[in-house]
C-alpha cells in the first residue's frame, strides 16, 4: 500500500509540474482613450426675399421692406454673414430700359448699421448648436428721392448672402 501510495503521490507531482508549466491567462489593465472633435459648421437655411412692395412716386414716403436670413453654427462658433452689393456692384435694382432704383441694406430697424460684405458692415453671430436655426431680419430701404422719377415697371437685383467662419 506505501508502494502505491508513493506512485500516486509521484504522479500527482509530475501533473501538477506540467500544469504549472503551461501559461495561464493573467489580468492586466490597459488605458484605451475614446476621442472625437466636432467641427466647426455653419450653414445657412431659408432666405427670404427684401421685398419694398409699390412705390407711389408722388408719395414723398421713403419706403422700408424686410427680409430674413436663417442660419446656424455649431456650439461657440464665431461666424459672419455679409450680404455683397448687387449683380451692379452699388446696391440698385434694374428696371425697364435702362432704369435703376437704389436700396440700402441694414442691420437694425433703426437703419444705421449698413449691412455688407466686409468686416465692418457684415454681421457677427455666435452658434448654439445645429439642432435649430436663428432668423436674422434684413431691414431696407428705397429713399423717395431715389424712385420719384422712376420709370414705371418692376426692379429687381439679386445680392448673395455668405456665411463665413472666423
Amino acid at each position: 500500500m506505501t508502494n502505491l501510495t508513493f506512485r500516486l503521490t509521484k504522479s500527482t507531482t509530475a501533473v501538477l509540474g506540467l500544469l504549472l508549466a503551461l501559461p495561464f491567462a493573467t489580468t492586466q489593465a490597459d488605458p484605451m482613450n475614446v476621442t472625437a472633435t466636432v467641427l466647426e459648421v455653419c450653414e445657412l437655411g431659408t432666405i427670404t426675399d427684401t421685398a419694398f412692395g409699390d412705390l407711389t412716386p408722388g408719395s414723398l414716403v421713403d419706403k422700408p421692406g424686410t427680409g430674413t436670413i436663417e442660419w446656424r453654427c455649431s456650439d461657440g462658433t464665431t461666424a459672419d454673414i455679409t450680404i455683397n452689393q448687387g449683380l451692379n456692384g452699388d446696391r440698385t435694382m434694374d428696371g425697364p430700359g435702362v432704369d435703376t432704383i437704389a436700396y440700402e441694406l441694414y442691420k437694425e430697424v433703426g437703419l444705421t448699421n449698413v449691412w455688407g460684405d466686409t468686416a465692418a458692415l457684415d454681421l457677427g453671430v455666435t452658434g448654439t448648436g445645429l439642432s435649430s436655426f436663428t432668423t436674422e431680419t434684413v431691414y431696407g430701404e428705397v429713399l423717395h428721392a431715389d424712385y420719384v422719377d422712376a420709370l414705371e415697371g418692376a426692379y429687381s437685383d439679386t445680392v448673395t448672402v455668405l456665411i463665413t467662419i472666423n
